[in-house]
């Protein structure tokens, strides 16, 4: 393993002279454009599996079975259908985004009271208005949590799908530390995700999910 100071000084350099600052850059471009897209459709995915039963029990049982599937193994399959390209990073992304946002809004809306469906029904909201006024507020908790796990998906498939890939990001450079056998990029790359990473859940999501708790008197 490489000293303290080497690491240091690989950081110093990747910052000042070499690509890092962009490659944290790209990285970022790609995560929260699959990341958006994944919970766009996680959410109205979701939405629908929990409201029909023929989606819950094929769909939804589909969708627990693949989550188990961690995100390198469909590196191949990303390659082939879209080559050594970025839309194969971001066909990753989206997919393991998104099951955790369908999961778990699909976990919120059946979990809702059914009082207070049949209350909001009595008083004369139904389809639309009823997922609106009533059932969208009342999975905001559990929503937020599961937009927190979904990034944390997102940014475990992004690492992984930029190690095959072509290009400028933080796996690439992952790769190419180790490519040339220079343990110093190699530990300067991990410590930069692990980095993000902390900051991304602890100073973003994890204060959002915080506030909405205690919103929503949950804490």
């Amino acid at each position: 393993l490489p000293s303290p100071y080497d690491i240091l000084q690989t950081l110093i350099y990747g910052f000042s002279e070499a690509d890092y600052a962009f490659a944290i850059f790209e990285s970022l471009r790609r995560v929260i454009i699959g990341y958006l897209l994944a919970v766009s459709f996680g959410i109205l995915a979701g939405i629908g599996i929990a409201r029909y039963n023929f989606l819950d029990t094929t769909i939804g049982a589909s969708l627990t079975a693949l989550q188990s599937i961690p995100s390198v193994a469909w590196v191949p399959l990303a390659l082939l259908w879209f080559g050594i390209s970025e839309t194969a990073v971001l066909f990753i992304v989206i997919l393991e985004a998104f099951i955790p946002c369908a999961l778990g809004v699909r976990s919120g809306v059946m979990n809702i009271p059914r009082e207070i469906i049949r209350a909001a029904q009595t008083l004369g909201s139904k389809h639309l208005d009823l997922y609106i006024r009533v059932v969208f507020p009342a999975i905001i908790p559990q929503l937020v949590t599961s937009l927190r796990l979904s990034w944390a998906f997102a940014w475990r498939a992004l690492i992984a799908g930029e190690l095959f890939v072509s290009g400028i990001g933080i796996g690439q450079s992952l790769e190419l530390g180790r490519s040339l056998a220079d343990m110093s990029q190699v530990i300067a790359m991990i410590l930069i995700i692990a980095a993000l990473g902390f900051i991304s859940d602890n100073l973003l999501f994890r204060t959002i999910e915080k506030n909405v708790r205690e919103k929503w008197g949950l804490v």
